[in-house]
């Protein structure tokens, strides 16, 4: 999408912020860099003040974004929810500026629940197939990842997207002040599984064909091909123990 005259500028700031005044955004900067523009570029975003909600304004892109609050993440809810916010953010912004985009996609990042070592040891063998070292000696860290092409209908584009899994075991400490004073640390560790999903449409095709009509449908059938491609996963690991 070509985006670059939603310029930071006052203009443009203030219709956005007058758009949506409902979610009591605050506009900031940033700075895009990009192989197209090897010069940073200076772009302009709107957030909530706890950063749950970003609109970022790039030159050839718009991204929106929902980010935990907490370490637990409690606010993030369903995915389908997401992209009924998605797909309203993205009408309110093409009606003020209108325009048709190119690609289109939804990313998506989250942690499975503890799992005792043993799952956690049988879902790596169930992904890869290791050299004897790795077979003997189990690796406490590891990233998969998988990209497919899948053709869809959206409207009445025929359209082909990249399914892109990455499957991760990760380990992470985390440190919290617990006193007003800050003088108190309680740490935590993680040792868990994190999903990463990237559904987007290939690049191969370069026209302008997304409006609100495609973008809307996009988004209603996104969040049950991410859920059937998910629950799949589940069944894989064995769902009674994930």
């Amino acid at each position: 999408m070509n985006a670059s005259d939603i310029q930071a500028n006052t203009k443009n700031i203030g219709t956005l912020m007058n758009e949506f005044v409902d979610k009591e955004l605050i506009p900031n900067t940033f700075q895009e860099l990009s192989n197209i523009l090897p010069i940073p570029q200076n772009r302009f975003k709107l957030s909530s003040p706890n950063n749950e909600w970003v609109i970022s304004f790039g030159s050839t892109r718009i991204d929106f974004e929902k980010n935990p609050t907490s370490s637990k993440g409690e606010n993030l809810g369903e995915l389908k929810d997401f992209c009924v916010e998605a797909k309203n953010t993205f009408s309110r912004i093409l009606t003020k500026y209108p325009r048709k985009a190119t690609r289109i996609a939804v990313v998506s990042r989250f942690l499975l629940k503890e799992l005792p070592e043993p799952i956690l040891q049988d879902v790596y063998s169930k992904l890869f197939n290791p050299p004897k070292l790795y077979l003997e000696n189990k690796p406490f860290e590891w990233n998969w990842r998988s990209v497919s092409m899948l053709k869809k209908q959206i409207d009445s584009l025929s359209e082909e997207f990249n399914f892109v899994t990455s499957i991760n075991r990760i380990r992470a400490e985390f440190n919290r002040i617990r006193s007003e004073l800050r003088l108190e640390k309680e740490s935590s560790s993680i040792d868990r599984i994190e999903l990463n999903f990237d559904i987007n449409s290939s690049a191969h095709n370069v026209e302008n064909r997304y409006g609100i009509p495609e973008i809307e449908q996009f988004y209603d059938s996104v969040s049950i091909w991410h859920d059937d491609l998910l629950n799949e996963l589940l069944d894989f690991f064995q769902n009674e123990k994930v």
